[in-house]
C-alpha cells in the first residue's frame, strides 16, 4: 500500500524548487534524486497538478507525494562505518553521525542507522518490527549523538518503560540564534502537529507534555548578531522538542531549516543540536551505565567561526 503525505508551503520556503523544499525543509528523509524520480513518475503534484523538479513552490502551495511501498522490504546490511561506544549481549550505545537517518522509511529504505547496525551487530530485538529492529528511541537526521540500541525483547521492553516513565537522562547541547532572556530557565509549553503545516511541530496547549530545561553556556556577539550555547536536558521525548522549544522563544537553533528563517545564512553543515550525554539503568543488571561525547565536529568549527567573528 502506497504512503501518502500533504504539505503546505509556508511562506518562509516560497520560491524554493520543489525538490530542494522536499529533501531539505521538509526533513522527509529522501534523497534529492528520489524526489527528482517521484516529480518524473507523477507521483508528486502540486494543487492536484504534475510539475517539473524546477517549479518553484509559492505559499500554501499543496504538495501530495504519494510514496510507494517497496515491493518487499528486505532490509540488508551495510558496512557503514559506526561508532559504538559500548556493547554487550543486551544493549549497545551507539554515536550517530549527523546526516544518518535512523530508521527505513518514506523512500529511504538504506543507507540508515538500521542498516549498519544489522551489519555491525550480531542480535537486534525484535519488537520494533522489520524496519526498525533495535531501534527504542531516535534521533532526528541531521542530531548527531548518543543512542542506545536493544540487542534482545527483553531489554527492548525495559528501555521503553524507561523511557517512558523518565528515567532516561537526556542532555544536549545547541547553539541558537540570539540569547535567552535567564541564565537558566524551564520550557513547558505543550507541544503538537502544527495544525496547518503538518510537517512541523508547535507549540500548542492541545498538544502533549513538554518540559525542556536549560542553562546558558556561552554568548557571542558578532557581526552577524547575538549567538549562545546552551545545555538542555529534557524531561519529556516530544518529536522536534527543543527544535520548537527554542524556535518558540525566538531562539532558532542555527542550521534548522524547519524552525529558522536563516537556516541557510550561516553554512553550516548539519543542524547544531548534539545529543553529548545518555544515562539509564542497564536492563539485564540494574547497573547505571552513563555514556558522553564531545561536541560534534561541525558545531566545534561553527563555534570556532564564532570565537575569530569569521561569519559572512
Amino acid at each position: 500500500m502506497n504512503e501518502t503525505t500533504t504539505v503546505y508551503v509556508p511562506e518562509n520556503n516560497s520560491n524554493e524548487r520543489i525538490d530542494i523544499f522536499l529533501a531539505e525543509a521538509l526533513e522527509l528523509s529522501m534523497s534529492r534524486s528520489y524526489i527528482q524520480k517521484l516529480i518524473r513518475n507523477g507521483n508528486i503534484t502540486v494543487n492536484g497538478h504534475q510539475v517539473k523538479q524546477n517549479y518553484r513552490v509559492k505559499t500554501d502551495d499543496q504538495v501530495i507525494i504519494n510514496i510507494p511501498e517497496p515491493e518487499e522490504l528486505d532490509l540488508q546490511p551495510e558496512n557503514i562505518p559506526l561508532d559504538i561506544i559500548y556493547q554487550d549481549s543486551h544493549i549497545a550505545v551507539i554515536h550517530k553521525p549527523a546526516g544518518m537517518v535512523v530508521h527505513p522509511g518514506n523512500g529511504n529504505w538504506d543507507h540508515t542507522l538500521v542498516n549498519a547496525l544489522l551489519y555491525h551487530l550480531k542480535d537486534l530485538s525484535s519488537i520494533g518490527g522489520v524496519a526498525r529492529p533495535g531501534i527504542v528511541h531516535r534521533l532526528d537526521k541531521d542530531t548527531e549523538g548518543l543512542m542506545v540500541v536493544a540487542k534482545n525483547d527483553n531489554a527492548h521492553q525495559h528501555l521503553t518503560r524507561a523511557f517512558a516513565e523518565r528515567k532516561v537522562y537526556k542532555e544536549y547541547t545547541a547553539i541558537i540564534s540570539g540569547k535567552p532572556h535567564h541564565q537558566h530557565g524551564v520550557i513547558d509549553s505543550p507541544i503538537g502537529r502544527h495544525p496547518r503545516y503538518g510537517h512541523k511541530m508547535t507549540t500548542l496547549q492541545t498538544g502533549k507534555e513538554a518540559v525542556t530545561e536549560y542553562d546558558l553556556l556561552k554568548i557571542w556577539h558578532t557581526p552577524s548578531g547575538v549567538f549562545s550555547r546552551l545545555k538542555l536536558i529534557i524531561h519529556t521525548g516530544r518529536t522536534h522538542q527543543i527544535r520548537v522549544h527554542c524556535a518558540s522563544l525566538g531562539l532558532p537553533i542555527v542550521g534548522d531549516p524547519i524552525y529558522s528563517k536563516k537556516s541557510s545564512k550561516h553554512r553550516v553543515d548539519y543542524l547544531c543540536l548534539g545529543a553529548l550525554k545518555l544515562a539509564f539503568t542497564h536492563p539485564s543488571t540494574a547497573e547505571k551505565m552513563e555514556f558522553s561525547i564531545d561536541i560534534p565536529e561541525h558545531m566545534q568549527k561553527f563555534m570556532n567561526r564564532l570565537e575569530s567573528r569569521q561569519l559572512a
